[in-house]
């Protein structure tokens, strides 16, 4: 966080994306896409809390000094992993649909497959088909029961990740609002980029196996049956096991496969 001081006023400006409050990231992102006639003005004041006027009238000298807060904004190196939304309410007649929580840590490989699929996808064809299915398989209604604090309590209060009705739940998510569904698709690219940073072996492997199969996106499927049968189980015992566990193993086999074809 930056203090930002005009006057004797003082407020507390963010200065990653992970300090954005969730009112700021809903407004934030329609922003940036907009491109319009004084967008790091505007940013600054929905940053900072400042009226936009008061902003204005700053001098040139003082504003050359105030725009680069916004600068995290823009840079490739910055990105959102912390789950600002961890529910939406499709329509209010409905319950609270509850997401995965920061950095992908409740996430399971099997829901990683559909929703790394589909969000491929998204991005190659810009079908929101493929953008409703993404966030039928983030945002599920809670366990009913679940409890926080009892001891039986595994880290996720969504109801367990099922394939079968993905349809019937995209019908449903597709309602929820235009900056909503670009924060997810926001914090999923970060928490994403955050993983291929840490594992890229398996990515590298995965792209490139996408390309020998002429596939429009990684055949994360295919890594799931290669694993199954090991220690990881049985093929649905595995794609219940996290995310982050699995991705370990495969980094680790990946290297240990270069190490050894460098050998040879």
């Amino acid at each position: 966080m930056e203090t930002l001081q005009l006057g004797r006023d003082k407020h507390q400006v963010p200065s990653t994306w992970n300090e954005l409050t969730r009112r700021q990231l809903l407004r934030v992102l329609p922003e940036l896409v907009a491109k319009r006639p004084g967008q790091r003005l505007r940013l600054l004041s929905l940053l900072s809390g400042f009226a936009l006027p008061r902003l204005a009238v700053q001098g040139e000298v003082v504003l050359s000094q105030l725009l680069p807060l916004t600068d995290f904004l823009f840079s490739e190196e910055h990105h959102l992993t912390e789950q600002l939304l961890p529910t939406v309410r499709p329509h209010w007649l409905l319950p609270d649909y509850h997401g995965p929580r920061s950095h992908f840590r409740n996430l399971t490989f099997g829901e990683f497959i559909f929703a790394d699929t589909f969000f491929v996808l998204y991005h190659q064809h810009q079908d929101a088909q493929y953008l409703d299915k993404f966030l039928a398989v983030l945002y599920r209604p809670r366990l009913r029961g679940v409890r926080t604090l009892h001891h039986t309590y595994g880290g996720d209060v969504r109801e367990p990740f099922n394939e079968h009705l993905l349809p019937h739940r995209a019908s449903i998510l597709r309602r929820i609002s235009r900056p909503e569904k670009a924060a997810i698709l926001a914090w999923y690219r970060g928490c994403r980029a955050q993983l291929q940073a840490e594992f890229p072996a398996v990515f590298d492997a995965g792209e490139e196996d996408a390309k020998e199969q002429k596939r429009q996106a990684p055949d994360w499927g295919r890594v799931l049956r290669k694993l199954s049968g090991g220690a990881f189980g049985t093929v649905q015992q595995t794609s219940g096991q996290p995310l982050r566990l699995l991705m370990a193993e495969l980094h680790d086999a990946a290297e240990d496969y270069e190490k050894r074809k460098s050998i040879k």
